[in-house]
């Protein structure tokens, strides 16, 4: 089972054409369960699937593939196939007969070129929509094979079977093939390919063979492989917008783009699905230079102007329930138990800085900014009286509710719940919804359409961004050393098409493979007319001018509109500080967890680096004053921190322990009476000792300690040297 997230509205769809196959498969050593076969050709989009373990095992279906969902009316077949030659009991005249099968059940035998013609005369019919053979039947003819499959005609009419359309090229209409008899046929993927004689069927199109968010992905013939599976994951992980009913939903957590716009550069099928209703992203004014050095590694410097007007600027909306049943301990029942009500004591006290947020009813007004620690609601407690049937309270006591997470936010909706069962109870539960504004900050996520993610590394006053001829100045600026090892071209196309999109006022059309190799028909001919007939450069490159010294850069720079996406993965919800904070009682060591207050682990490689950078001493701060430093006694003469042990005063009940009461008992002889009294020490048991006085306090890592017991319990004797 998958819950049906609504990130954006691309992983709402995507949800329902996944195919996934099986936990059991995801254990495998081999990985002959996650290729490419034949059969899936069409039916399996060959890019839609993650990277890492679940590759080839999470598929997702082609955006023409269609599921059988119930069982055609094949009564007519059986007559048919007689009448084409088929007898019910194999002929001893016929060396190699093969069975003609309909669902399973055997309808008789005939000879392999008899089962060719049949499976082709029943095919013209199917297409034809004559003789009464249903369009879905799935036709596959096996020949005769050195050990291939079961040679015979195959027939299948029943549901939960995949079918695509393809063009019959005898009818020039539409013909529904399933992946069993796929293999077997001569398909054609574009009309040029068509082998005169052979080819049966051509496909209606090249881009069948993906998904709906691959086919989204502009230019994806120019892209290398695994740039448009990241573009398929990253589509769905986009700050959208989740839904048209927004305003009536209440998730636990959802995201919006408030300023999202359409893509100037997109594919037919992005207004076939209406995704103009859920815009994903911005049209941004990108320029490929390296500008600041703030743009290394993946990095890209937003316009602070265009931050400003709205740039990227998303929004969470967060639900919170409070629920006075819970807070009781018991469960919320079929009357009679309700003892708590929303709202201040009657009679009670009311301060004045509650009054200041809530309203008369006891519940935050919508609008108000809550801060961690603000009250957002009054309840009080409350017993039925059973004369009149009324809940009245009787200690004047207000409890409150207050907002306990770290982020301030707006009150955007209160509702009161009813019960399950519909009763006349007073409301039990209190559900607020919470709108808490995200503009980018330095560390926000963004990608484009081709697997080129980056975060926002600075925002650069528009006064210092560098501006073409024509005053344009950039919203993005990418680092140019993103595209040599990843070769995404598509961005470089969609770049072209986008500026020339904008200037024309047109949606460019992005559908992949529409371009070929050939001179005249490429797609930087047929963009660069449109750029040079507006009056710009045939290759998208602009001169550009420092926004610092105003004199003109020493190249020309690539700039166009690329269609641009926000992430939901943001610093407010990663970033994760700690000074001081809960630690493990059994070592003594910070805890981990962001939502605990832990700390961040520093591990072997972390060490390795800082022991290679030359800052050794480094160490001893991480490793030990800031995870588990502790001071401890040892024993100089036997170097054990085990046998250090306190004695008791025999002069009086002073407290503490120093050096003047320690003893490594160890290291000391039992007293035999005859020892001055100021030579001997007392255990907490009575029995007196001379000796171990050698004993120091050290400042160790707590786990050493530990490692110190645990090796002890196994009979291993750790012994340390003390130097001054």
């Amino acid at each position: 089972t998958v819950v049906a997230e609504k990130i954006n509205f691309w992983r709402f769809i995507s949800h329902f054409r996944m195919v996934h196959r099986g936990s059991f498969f995801a254990q495998l050593k081999t990985t002959t369960v996650r290729k490419l076969l034949p059969e899936s050709w069409g039916f399996l989009c060959p890019v839609h699937t993650p990277d890492g373990s679940p590759c080839g095992l999470l598929n997702h279906l082609a955006h023409k593939c269609k599921i059988a969902t119930k069982s055609v009316d094949t009564k007519a077949i059986p007559g048919l196939i007689s009448q084409l030659g088929v007898t019910e009991a194999p002929s001893a005249s016929v060396e190699d007969s093969v069975v003609v099968m309909l669902d399973g059940r055997i309808l008789g035998f005939c000879s392999p070129q008899q089962a060719r013609v049949i499976g082709d005369t029943l095919r013209y019919w199917k297409v034809e929509g004559t003789h009464g053979v249903p369009a879905e039947l799935e036709i596959g003819y096996i020949p005769n094979s050195n050990g291939g499959q079961y040679p015979g005609l195959y027939m299948f009419s029943q549901a939960a079977r995949m079918y695509r359309p393809v063009k019959y090229l005898p009818l020039e209409k539409e013909d529904f093939v399933g992946p069993f008899e796929q293999p077997f046929m001569s398909i054609a993927c574009t009309e040029p390919e068509i082998i005169s004689g052979d080819s049966t069927h051509v496909e209606f199109d090249p881009t069948n063979i993906l998904s709906i968010l691959a086919n989204q992905t502009p230019f994806s013939d120019f892209n290398q492989s695994p740039r448009n599976m990241y573009q398929c994951q990253m589509g769905k992980q986009t700050m959208g917008t989740p839904g048209t009913a927004l305003k009536y939903r209440t998730d636990n957590k959802s995201y919006r783009l408030q300023t999202g716009q359409t893509p100037v550069v997109r594919p037919p099928l992005y207004n076939e699905y209406g995704l103009d209703n859920f815009p994903n992203g911005t049209n941004a004014v990108v320029a490929v230079i390296s500008y600041t050095g703030y743009d290394m590694d993946d990095a890209m410097i937003i316009n602070k102007s265009a931050h400003e007007r709205g740039f990227g600027h998303g929004t969470v909306y967060k639900t919170k329930k409070i629920d006075l049943a819970e807070d009781n301990g018991g469960r919320r029942g079929r009357g009679g138990n309700v003892k708590k009500l929303f709202g201040f004591a009657p009679g009670g006290l009311v301060r004045a800085q509650w009054r200041a947020t809530l309203d008369d009813d006891g519940l935050i007004a919508v609008g108000m900014k809550v801060k961690e620690g603000d009250i957002i609601a009054a309840s009080h407690t409350v017993t039925k009286d059973p004369i009149t049937g009324e809940y009245v309270n009787r200690d004047g006591i207000t409890h409150l509710h207050k907002y306990k997470e770290h982020e301030e936010a707006f009150v955007e909706e209160i509702k009161m719940l009813g019960t399950d069962t519909g009763g006349d109870e007073p409301c039990q539960m209190l559900s607020i919804r919470l709108r808490i504004p995200r503009s980018p900050v330095i560390g926000d996520k963004f990608s484009s359409r081709h697997g080129q993610k980056g975060v926002c590394s600075q925002k650069w006053p528009a006064m210092d961004m560098p501006f073409s001829e024509s005053g344009i100045q950039p919203d993005v600026i990418i680092n140019p050393h993103a595209f040599p090892s990843r070769m995404t071209i598509g961005m470089f196309v969609e770049s072209l098409a986008g500026k020339a999109g904008c200037l024309h006022g047109v949606a460019q059309d992005s559908t992949p493979f529409k371009f070929k190799d050939k001179a005249g028909e490429t797609a930087v001919e047929y963009f660069g007319h449109q750029l040079k007939r507006a009056g710009f450069n045939y290759y998208g490159n602009e001169p550009m001018y420092s926004g610092i010294t105003g004199q003109e850069l020493g190249a020309d720079i690539y700039m166009g509109v690329v269609y641009y996406q926000r992430l939901r993965h943001m610093v407010n919800d990663k970033f994760q500080v700690r000074t001081t904070g809960p630690v493990t009682a059994l070592t003594g060591q910070p805890i981990k967890g962001r939502a605990k207050g832990g700390g961040i682990r520093v591990g072997e490689m972390e060490r390795d680096s800082l022991i290679a950078h030359g800052t050794a001493f480094l160490l001893q701060d991480r490793l030990m004053n800031c995870s588990d430093y502790q001071k401890a006694w040892i024993c100089r003469g036997c170097g054990s921190f085990l046998s250090a042990q306190p004695t008791v005063n025999q002069y009086g009940h002073r407290k503490g322990v120093n050096a003047s009461n320690v003893r490594c008992r160890r290291c000391s002889t039992k007293a035999t009476g005859s020892e001055p009294r100021s030579d001997t020490w007392e255990d907490g048991r009575g029995d007196k000792f001379v000796g171990g006085s050698d004993v120091t306090v050290v400042a160790v890592p707590g786990v050493l300690r530990y490692l110190d017991v645990e090796l002890a319990a196994m009979g291993v004797k750790m012994k340390f040297d003390i130097t001054p």
